[in-house]
């Protein structure tokens, strides 16, 4: 394998390798572009991009465009095409985060976000962090690993002393009531025992998932006529969650389809997302 890759992955599959090395290659220009100036535009009210989104979208699909199947690309950046009728595919956010990694937040929002999609199922998912070094891997059935380590939720902790993280459009045109609504609802006698707003990234699953800390859930807001949260924030991380115990619920209750532009919920167990979702009955 790669050096910096977990040795681990080499006793996995030859998707998941393959997955790690884009992963690796897209984290090494994040990693070199961090103490840098970059040029950056305005995809929409708080939405930017750089070169180095760019830069390490090319680096991956270079790496993933060498299996041997052809599988279909879909990336933020390069071929963001939502439209794809493919069941079979690989799935890429080369920079997740971005807002944090030029804002320089902190060194553990920014990732890399990889999946495998087949026959209509996430399969395999990576979510690296590569100013950090930490590695979120799972594949469908087989487990969740960080850093080459089982990564089993074993405390499941509840609303009303937990931590709970919210993910807001930053262009409040396209704020849902169903987050309005949530966000007030958490902050009462019933709600969480604390709520922030941080900078947006999708890796947050992965913070849930450690249980290093009392953050018990994130509400990420999702609107179709501008989507915050495509295929490419939610099928690796919600592959790596599921496999580590955790959840991805929508507003009704249902396991999230990353194609699908809905408001969710992102929980260390059913009951915690149960218990945030009683919150919209409620209200």
């Amino acid at each position: 394998m790669t050096p910096g890759i977990p040795a681990h992955v080499a006793t996995l599959s030859s998707d998941l390798q393959l997955a790690a090395t884009a992963a690796f290659d897209a984290g090494e220009i994040i990693r070199n572009g961090y103490d840098q100036l970059h040029e950056v535009k305005l995809k929409g009210i708080g939405d930017l991009v750089s070169e180095v989104d760019q830069n390490a979208d090319r680096a991956a699909l270079a790496i993933l465009s060498d299996d041997p199947r052809q599988l279909p690309i879909l990336s933020e950046e390069l071929s963001p095409d939502l439209t794809t009728s493919s069941d079979n595919l690989w799935i890429v956010d080369p920079l997740d985060g971005t807002s944090a990694f030029l804002f320089k937040t902190g060194p553990h929002f920014s990732s890399v976000l990889i999946a495998q999609r087949r026959e209509g199922e996430t399969q395999l998912g990576i979510v690296y962090f590569p100013i950090t070094g930490e590695w979120f891997y799972a594949e469908k059935g087989r487990g969740a690993f960080k850093n080459g380590e089982r990564l089993l939720i074993d405390k499941t902790g509840d609303l009303q002393n937990g931590w709970v993280e919210l993910n807001q459009y930053s262009d409040v045109q396209y704020e849902s009531d169903f987050f309005v609504t949530m966000r007030n609802q958490l902050r009462t006698a019933k709600g969480a025992g604390l709520v922030t707003q941080n900078a947006p990234y999708s890796g947050v699953a992965m913070r849930i998932a450690e249980s290093e800390n009392l953050l018990v859930a994130a509400i990420h807001d999702n609107d179709a006529a501008s989507v915050k949260q495509a295929a490419w924030d939610i099928a690796a991380p919600q592959c790596v969650l599921e496999e580590a115990g955790g959840v991805f619920f929508d507003a009704d209750g249902d396991r999230v389809n990353p194609f699908v532009a809905r408001p969710f919920v992102v929980a260390r167990s059913k009951k915690i997302a149960d218990e945030v979702l009683g919150l919209i009955r409620e209200a």
